[in-house]
């Protein structure tokens, strides 16, 4: 894992989107002519998409390799990086389909000036279909980076949320060791409302404390299965924030009683 600094990161994704962008709208104007205007606007048009691809799988293998993986969310925005690189290299795709549907120029072959005008009026046809889907391509693209230079910051300050809220919650002693009981073992809980059940018990069978419960939902160190019935029971399940929690628990110190004073005995000498 490589430490790298992730608001850097954001800045260099939107200016990635916005060269995306900018080239989407280039894309998307594109109404060259067939033969040598469209040669050159569409080999302009690929070596700059190829370039921002490059600079994708950069700012991909950067997130990938960055202490951003152990964000709660990372996978979806790696992912959504992911698609950002395909739509990318699905446009230089289709500019490059334009191309070889365009005529390369140059003298005709001989007797061949009937394939030379029907290579043009194919050309005609098939570039706007090709040009449109690159840009098309390239939308989805520049939607994607921008996607995640919002996302990110979003990540990144829910996790710092979640950090402080567990470092936050003091958990007593008997907490702690229900918290401990469920994170082994699991739990069930049976019939009640939200944070108010009728019964609970630890995966051995052991009764859970309500007021405890009720505190560690209500700090979401635990959570409640609720793809099954409370009357069959639910499970009990402790999240990442109550195992941070777990890891984090430093015991009250005992408080250190005076010493009983030394008692005093009068002797009395008698006569």
């Amino acid at each position: 894992m490589q430490p790298i600094n992730l608001e850097t990161e954001v800045t260099r994704l939107r200016t990635l989107g916005s060269d995306f962008e900018d080239l989407h709208s280039d894309v998307l104007h594109l109404r060259p002519k067939p033969g040598a205007d469209a040669r050159q606007k569409i080999t302009t048009a690929i070596v700059t998409t190829n370039q921002l691809v490059g600079r994708a799988l950069e700012r991909l293998e950067a997130l990938a390799g960055s202490q951003y993986t152990a964000v709660p969310g990372s996978r979806p925005s790696l992912e959504a990086m992911v698609s950002v690189v395909h739509a990318a290299t699905t446009a230089a795709g289709g500019l490059a389909a334009a191309l070889s549907e365009n005529p390369a120029g140059g003298v005709p072959y001989s007797g061949s000036s009937t394939n030379q005008d029907t290579k043009y009026k194919t050309a005609s046809s098939a570039l706007p279909e090709h040009l449109t889907e690159a840009a098309h391509q390239l939308n989805l693209a520049f939607t994607g980076c921008y996607y995640l230079a919002r996302s990110i910051p979003r990540d990144l300050q829910h996790h710092s949320g979640q950090q402080h809220a567990v470092t936050a919650v003091k958990l007593s002693a008997g907490q702690y060791e229900t918290l401990v009981r469920l994170s082994e073992g699991g739990g069930r809980v049976y019939t009640g409302t939200r944070h108010n059940y009728s019964r609970a018990t630890d995966g051995n069978g052991r009764t859970v404390n309500q007021a405890t419960l009720r505190v560690l939902t209500k700090h979401a160190l635990v959570e409640v299965d609720t793809s099954t019935s409370l009357f069959t029971g639910q499970r009990l399940v402790v999240t990442e924030a109550g195992r941070q929690a777990i890891a984090a628990y430093e015991p009250s110190a005992s408080p250190v009683r005076p010493a009983a004073p030394a008692s005093t005995t009068t002797v009395r000498r008698t006569r």
